[in-house]
């Protein structure tokens, strides 16, 4: 009877490790899915930031007729 019981014990002692491994590993899944999450979020705002930026004509070339390209410097 003793051997049955320590038996049940052991196996009580055995699917509570495997179900403590479960829960650790889908506990570190989440974060990694988390991390992920914001990695993806940071890249995506900031490629719509250089899109807006190249929108806006940032760093455009300077045209003809722009304020100050026939300034004469000679003194």
């Amino acid at each position: 009877m003793s051997d049955s019981v320590s038996a049940a014990s052991g196996d009580i002692m055995s699917s509570m490790e495997v179900a403590m491994m479960k829960r650790q590993s889908d506990v570190q899944g989440q974060q990694v899915l988390s991390l992920l999450s914001g990695a993806i979020d940071s890249a995506s705002a900031a490629t719509a930031a250089g899109l807006q930026m190249a929108a806006s004509g940032v760093n455009q070339p300077v045209s003809e007729g722009s304020l100050g390209t026939h300034i004469n410097l000679s003194v």
